[in-house]
């Protein structure tokens, strides 16, 4: 009973050895033994490398000595380095590259310039370490920082058309600041914005980019413009608004009309007229500009000059025009070595003009006295009855009396002469 059974037993295992099924799930148990047994227990020291991991040379940087000392860094894009790390198998197999821990030492940099920045590299795993890693040096450029504030310009371009000038220009911002190295900074000479005036006749605004640039001697004695290299500044705005007026403008030349109201006979030889300002200048629509070429202040009368005076005289108005002054002083000079002599006119001579239709005028009796002013040798054998005396009867004055207009007869018509003072007569009306 006892044999059969051991038969079984034996027979059962032996089926088992011949069962490829068993046999492979055997093998299976049998590796993962071996294998834990290699991992775990004989714990073999491996080694892993890790490719071009980057390094964060601005993050590296901000925060340093080197960076509170005024220093800027002139590279900021990421190097990269090769790390080989050496631990057990078991402790490699969670080791990733973010458990290195990789950083420069910026604070041994003591200048600007290009220099060679050591790059540490550390692991955070205590059962692993570095063995080695390139490039243990990483070549960085540095300068030193400087802030400065530059003016806006506008530069202008092109001309305006004929007869039109800049009345107002703005540009906002006035000011930019910009920050970076120190040589580059003093090397920007101005910056502006540039604008075109071909074909303006009236106000515009937009938008520019701002231009910074310098200026260098070249050949030939010959200034010659280069642009500002921007790579590592830091610049407040980069363009500005500009806004300009323009408007159209004419120089106009001071005149008067010289006149005596009470006679003469080419009175302008006798008395010169000069003003403190010749001319002026009008602003306003070119379609009534263009063709002025003088602007009259009106009249200057010589019978209010008995001797040489200033009268101030208003600029005249002009719908849309504006001008430069609004007030001319004129210098009135009555010409040396002119004599003046007095006419004496019997009232039944004068007669009347511009007298109302069905009226009848009538001067009242009596001497009317004349003075006329002229060189002695025109003057010295006039009389009285070689002048046609009138009294203009359209317009009396404050005292109600109107004022008298003499001229020379046919036989004096060529003398040179001028009233001087505001001779009238009462008349009466029937």
């Amino acid at each position: 009973m006892t044999t059969n059974k051991k038969k079984s037993v034996g027979a059962f295992f032996g089926n088992l050895l011949h069962n490829n099924r068993f046999l492979a799930i055997l093998s299976i148990i049998l590796a993962l033994f071996v294998w834990i047994y290699i991992l775990y227990v004989l714990n073999p020291v491996n080694e892993k490398k890790f490719d071009d991991i980057p390094v964060d040379v601005l993050s590296a940087f901000e925060g340093s000595t080197l960076d509170d000392r005024g220093y800027m860094m002139l590279e900021s894009a990421q190097d990269k380095i090769d790390v080989t790390v050496s631990g057990t198998r078991a402790a490699l197999l969670n080791f990733s590259e973010e458990d290195l821990k990789i950083s420069l030492d910026m604070n041994s940099i003591l200048s600007a310039g290009e220099r060679s920045v050591k790059v540490i590299v550390t692991s955070n795993n205590s059962n692993i370490k570095v063995t080695d890693y390139y490039p243990t040096e990483i070549n960085i450029k540095f300068a030193v920082e400087a802030t400065r504030e530059i003016p806006v310009e506008i530069l202008q371009v092109g001309a305006l058309p004929e007869g039109y000038e800049i009345d107002e220009q703005t540009v906002s911002p006035q000011n930019i600041t910009v920050t970076g190295p120190a040589d580059t900074v003093a090397e920007i000479d101005k910056a502006y914005v540039k604008i075109s005036l071909d074909n303006v006749k009236e106000n515009f605004s937009g938008t520019y980019d701002i231009s910074l640039v310098h200026f260098e001697t070249g050949s030939g004695n010959k200034t010659e413009e280069t642009n500002v290299e921007r790579r590592y500044l830091d610049i407040s705005a980069t363009s500005a608004e500009a806004s300009v007026a323009v408007a159209y403008r004419k120089t106009l030349a001071a005149a008067v009309e010289i006149v005596n109201t009470y006679g003469g006979n080419n009175e302008t030889s006798l008395v010169s007229v000069a003003f403190d300002t010749t001319s002026v200048k009008a602003t306003g629509p070119e379609k009534v500009l263009s063709g002025m070429n003088e602007i009259l202040l009106g009249t200057i009368d010589t019978a209010l000059f008995e001797k040489s005076g200033t009268v101030t005289l208003e600029v005249p108005p002009l719908e849309g025009v504006t001008y430069d002054t609004q007030q001319i002083t004129a210098t009135v000079t009555v010409a040396k070595d002119l004599t003046v002599k007095t006419l004496t006119f019997d009232t039944a001579s004068i007669t009347c003009k511009n007298v109302p239709t069905g009226k009848v005028a009538r001067v009242n009796a009596g001497k009317i006295y004349v003075r006329i002013r002229g060189s002695a040798a025109a003057l010295k054998d006039l009389k009285a009855d070689q002048f046609k005396c009138e009294a203009d009867v359209s317009k009396a004055n404050e005292d109600g009396s109107y004022p008298i207009f003499v001229t020379p007869t046919a036989t004096v018509s060529g003398i040179t002469f001028d009233v001087v003072g505001a001779p009238s007569v009462k008349v009466n009306f029937q």
